[in-house]
């Protein structure tokens, strides 16, 4: 049985996100979050489970929060973008390090966006629709919610 949706003339059509997230309390948190935003999403545990969903289907973004070990998320993500079929892939990479440092090399490595866990899902949401649709979040987003982690009151970025 199919499901009919009305949808407007100016409705987006659904996108879909592949979630990787090697946490299964996480995945299902954010599983359920993005799709309650009306994006498909298929989940992956880990990256070979990720590799193989990537058979199958190219979805219009991809997140990874690997939070057993960063350093082998930006292993992940390397091997990720450069892959030809996923080059225009936009992807958001989690990470609960804070150091500037880590953000430029995700951001080197290949993210178009680093999120700071604990990241509120309004704030991923909104980027990744953002991303989907071909812009990039500001880094402002970023110092904000270093700020907020850190405690800081004012963090501006500098040059």
């Amino acid at each position: 049985m199919s499901k009919t949706f009305e949808h407007s003339p100016h409705a987006e059509p659904r996108r879909s996100v592949l979630l990787v997230d090697d946490d299964d309390q996480v995945r299902q948190m954010y599983s359920l979050a993005l799709r309650t935003a009306g994006f498909d999403v298929v989940a992956a545990s880990t990256p070979q489970q990720a590799q193989y969903r990537l058979k199958h289907v190219r979805p219009d973004a991809l997140v990874l929060n690997l939070q057993r070990s960063e350093a082998d998320g930006l292993d992940v993500l390397r091997r990720l973008r450069a892959r030809h079929d996923l080059s225009d892939v936009p992807i958001v990479f989690l990470a609960g390090c804070a150091s500037e440092e880590f953000r430029w090399r995700a951001m080197r490595a290949g993210a178009d966006w680093f999120g700071l866990r604990p990241l509120a899902m309004i704030e991923l949401k909104k980027n990744i629709r953002q991303l989907i649709r071909g812009g990039r979040p500001p880094l402002e987003l970023f110092v904000a919610t270093a700020a907020r982690r850190i405690g800081a009151r004012r963090l501006k970025p500098t040059g």
